[in-house]
């Protein structure tokens, strides 16, 4: 359930990061809009009062000028700078407003503003309007409000930051109370599993050896051969029911060893080679040499046999088995194609789930139980790795990833 928490802590540190994020992005960009409109609403004041800011009874008689927080101290504290041309293009630029501009630097702002087409934008940190005749230009100085914009911006991102974190290491001791009733119902589940399948295999035994003795006293019949057969299914279902449970209790192996994972894969294919042969299937084996990593011997065993085993079950007749095995920097893959049908619609995602199959019609053909791919899954994840199903039009491929980082680790020993 470890991994449940951490996926809940996981989703809650994001989905507030993304809102906080979100908010200080729209806050941000709409003070910005909103200052950017008061500074093209004030270059437009002035250009209609031919270059000077008014005053506040003024603007008030104006009547079409709404600005906020604009006082009778405004026109003071405003810094602007015009620059005006005359019919013979004499140019007079008025910078009484401002102390950062001279009247050349103003000129040469002007001029420049005056040869594009834009009405109205920014020009260094001034923003700008042109007025219709193009003989008059007005540059407002906001970058006070902007940099207040972004001081605020850097607060709240500051701020933010401190609440998801104290959110996140709320939810980290709150989330062992939420999992809490899920973890008391996988136990419950693992433990009913495990208590019917003992319960279940005396009974199987008790039917197999009344079985075998009415064989021997009557002979065989198709009836005892029926019986037989099903409690031999009933019985493997039990024992992989138990393996996956033994599985799913553990979050990691106790006992890894160095595994020979290139004779421990021809050893697999050799034992159903047969299988193969009886359907005349093409078998080509491309095993790299001596690819050893450390794991679990039993478990490893299993998981190529589950794999081998699907491929023989499934694979077409005169049909082809490809099993390749390398050895990489971080990871030792494993891939095994069969040729069967595949369903174009198909979702082969859900191969790894327990009892799930793609076609139910198919249970009683192959005599699986539809839980050898969910053992498969969990000794994989078990030792790192991961695996997938993927098909092609003429196959299915089971691409495995097993890390070679496990350290040797005997069972009962400190991790």
């Amino acid at each position: 359930m470890k991994k449940l928490r951490k996926k809940i802590v996981l989703g809650v540190f994001i989905s507030a990061t993304v809102v906080f994020a979100l908010t200080i992005l729209i806050v941000a960009i709409g003070l910005n809009a909103e200052i950017t409109r008061r500074a093209d609403s004030m270059t437009l004041l002035i250009i209609e009062n031919n270059g000077a800011v008014p005053l506040k009874s003024e603007i008030d008689k104006m009547g079409d000028f709404k600005l906020y927080n604009f006082n009778e101290e405004s026109p003071f504290r405003m810094r602007y700078f015009t620059v005006k041309y005359d019919k013979e293009n004499h140019v007079t630029a008025n910078v009484e407003h401002i102390a950062s501009i001279d009247e050349g630097k103003a000129i040469t702002m002007a001029d420049a503003v005056r040869s594009s087409d834009h009405k109205t934008g920014e020009s260094g940190d001034y923003r700008y309007r042109v007025n219709a005749d193009r003989d008059m230009v007005v540059f407002v100085d906001y970058t006070y409000e902007y940099n207040s914009v972004d001081l605020l911006t850097i607060m709240l991102s500051l701020l933010a930051t401190v609440f998801i974190l104290l959110i996140t290491v709320l939810f980290w001791f709150l989330s062992r109370r939420i999992v809490k009733p899920f973890e008391e119902n996988s136990r419950m589940q693992k433990q009913f599993i495990t208590d019917a399948s003992h319960e279940l295999k005396t009974p199987i035994a008790i039917i197999s050896a009344n079985a075998e003795v009415l064989a021997y006293k009557n002979g065989e019949s198709e009836w005892l051969n029926n019986i037989t057969t099903q409690v031999t299914r009933i019985s493997e279902l039990v024992n992989e029911l138990l393996t996956l449970n033994r599985l799913e209790e553990v979050d990691e192996i106790s006992d890894i060893e160095a595994v020979n994972l290139s004779e421990l894969t021809e050893n697999t294919c050799a034992d159903f080679e047969e299988v193969f042969r009886s359907k005349n299937v093409q078998m080509n084996c491309d095993i790299q040499p001596d690819v050893t990593i450390n794991g679990n011997t039993d478990q490893l065993k299993r998981l190529v046999s589950v794999l081998v085993e699907n491929a023989s079950k499934y694979v077409t007749e005169n049909g082809e088995l490809r099993v390749m095995l390398n050895k990489e920097l971080r990871y030792t893959t494993l891939s095994i194609y069969n040729t069967c049908e595949v369903d174009p619609d198909g979702d082969y995602k859900h191969l790894f789930d327990r009892f799930y199959r793609p076609d139910s019609s198919r249970t009683s053909s192959t005599g699986g139980h539809g839980i050898g791919l969910s053992i498969a899954k969990r000794i994989t994840v078990l030792h790192g790795g991961s695996i997938e199903a993927i098909p092609s039009d003429d196959g299915l491929t089971f691409y495995v990833k097993l890390s070679n980082k496990l350290k040797i680790r005997k069972k009962g020993s400190e991790s």
